[in-house]
């Protein structure tokens, strides 16, 4: 114990000073009253988190896209940063979150193929995290076709993936997106008990068992909700892994009839029981809501592992998704207490 104490001490330190960048309530309450994008990248400027990202940039040239992209850019400059400062033992933590990076990052690349529009661009990733990729960004988004898109990743693990997906009948990007998550959730599942001992397994493996089930509750929900997709179909999406959900649940829940008969059946689920639904006004929030739950008691569980590094970068990704949220609303012009109401 003592020893794990002593191997720990560092990376907590490290993780806890990083974690005091992150954005604050009232950071948001001062970013939503911003009347211009102007305004709010200067703010962001001022962050130790993103000057280095937004300095030598125009705040008055940016557009969208690459106001995005620096600020999703700033959950990788921090993930270099943590690797860097990390042992051997502490590194085989992080490489699970790397494949998580990789995949996400061949899903906004995916994008520009369905949407010419869409721009995502590999400039001022970090330097470390860019060398780890096993893709070619620039050749990604260079492509104009799914053909052509699968033809540049023959040499990767991604390619009998996606080419299965494209045999199937009339794919979407949503298909090819939920194939790529299931991927990677099957790979790091078999993976973990091979690169991890002792707590950060534990930890892991909690994290990672939980976060599935989550995901599939939500999957099934949305399916349901928003894409009236048949029951035989929501198979096809679930990630082949249970935890706290057990098999026999997650085919009830696909099974349910209708929208409502799914949250009475969710109801006695035993994420509900446990972690409460006090205050949720949606089910994304209660998706949010239950996670970050679950990411907090990992770390107060497992002081002395890898958690308090994995909760430090998924409360990194909620302060992306915020800001690109408030970015949004600056440029429709919403009230603030209205962007208020967007932020998670």
């Amino acid at each position: 114990m003592a020893n794990n104490l002593l191997s720990y001490s560092g990376i907590t330190a490290k993780v806890k000073a990083m974690e005091s960048n992150l954005l604050k309530n009232e950071d948001y309450v001062k970013i939503s009253n911003f009347e211009n994008i102007p305004e709010f990248i200067n703010y962001l400027k001022a962050n130790p988190s993103y000057e280095s990202l937004f300095s030598g940039f125009d705040e008055g040239s940016l557009h969208r896209g690459q106001i995005e992209q620096l600020i999703i850019n700033s959950l990788y400059d921090s993930y270099g940063r943590i690797y860097r400062f990390c042992n051997q033992e502490q590194r085989k933590a992080l490489i699970f979150l790397s494949f998580r990076f990789e995949t996400n990052i061949i899903k906004h690349c995916l994008q520009h193929v369905f949407n010419d529009e869409y721009e995502y661009k590999s400039t001022n990733f970090d330097a470390f995290f860019s060398k780890r990729l096993k893709v070619n960004i620039e050749q990604l988004t260079s492509a104009k076709t799914m053909d052509e898109f699968i033809n540049l990743l023959k040499t990767t693990e991604y390619y009998p993936i996606l080419n299965a997906v494209q045999n199937s009948h009339n794919p979407t990007v949503f298909d090819y997106e939920m194939q790529l998550d299931i991927y990677y959730f099957k790979k790091v599942w078999k993976l973990k008990d091979k690169y991890l001992k002792g707590d950060s397994n534990k930890a892991y493996t909690e994290i990672l068992g939980k976060t599935v089930d989550l995901l599939n509750i939500m999957w099934i929900y949305r399916s349901k909700k928003y894409y009236d997709i048949d029951s035989s179909k929501i198979y096809s999406y679930i990630i082949p892994i249970s935890y706290k959900l057990k098999k026999k649940e997650i085919t009830t829940l696909i099974e349910s009839g209708s929208v409502e008969d799914f949250i009475t059946l969710l109801n006695t689920n035993y994420y509900v029981r446990v972690y409460g639904t006090t205050g949720i006004t949606s089910f994304e929030n209660l998706y949010r809501s239950l996670l970050t739950k679950i990411y907090n008691s990992n770390k107060q569980k497992y002081p002395n592992s890898m958690a308090p590094v994995q909760q430090f970068l998924y409360l990194k990704e909620i302060e992306i998704d915020n800001l690109t949220t408030v970015l949004e609303c600056i440029r429709y012009k919403l009230q603030p207490n209205e962007t208020l109401s967007y932020i998670q």
